[in-house]
């Protein structure tokens, strides 16, 4: 039986502090201090000036769910789950988890960052909806 390996691939040292750092609760990506182009996910490289001084910065942790989708088999570690594209105001949109049953959710409905650890320990970023949102 074929398993699947439910971990990100840590493609490179950004990669790798975006996990620590969310794991301390923090959601935050990188901006080039030579042309200021904020990225998400982070970068080693800014893709616009191809400067290597990148700085850490906080996200915002509202946003807007612009499109969702259930998914039945999901992740060995749970199952089922919601998917969803949230838009960050001044960065673009994330693909994440939503932490909402699928039939409360509607498009353009407010959420907020928060984030959920696997069994297996890895801190992982998810939204929900703000309440009244």
């Amino acid at each position: 039986m074929m398993t699947l390996d439910t971990r990100p691939y840590m493609q490179d040292r950004a990669a790798e502090e975006f996990f620590s750092r969310l794991a301390e609760g923090k959601f935050q990506s990188t901006r080039c201090a030579a042309c200021g182009a904020a990225h998400y996910p982070p970068r080693v490289v800014c893709p616009e000036c191809l400067g290597e001084d990148l700085e850490w910065f906080d996200l915002p942790r509202e946003g807007t769910l612009l499109a969702f989708t259930w998914q039945e088999a999901a992740m060995r570690c749970r199952k089922p789950e919601v998917l969803g594209l949230v838009e960050l105001e001044g960065i673009g949109n994330v693909f994440t988890r939503i932490d909402a049953a699928y039939e409360d959710l509607r498009i353009g409905q407010r959420v907020i960052f928060d984030t959920w650890t696997s069994p297996d320990g890895l801190v992982l970023h998810q939204f929900r909806p703000l309440k009244g949102g």
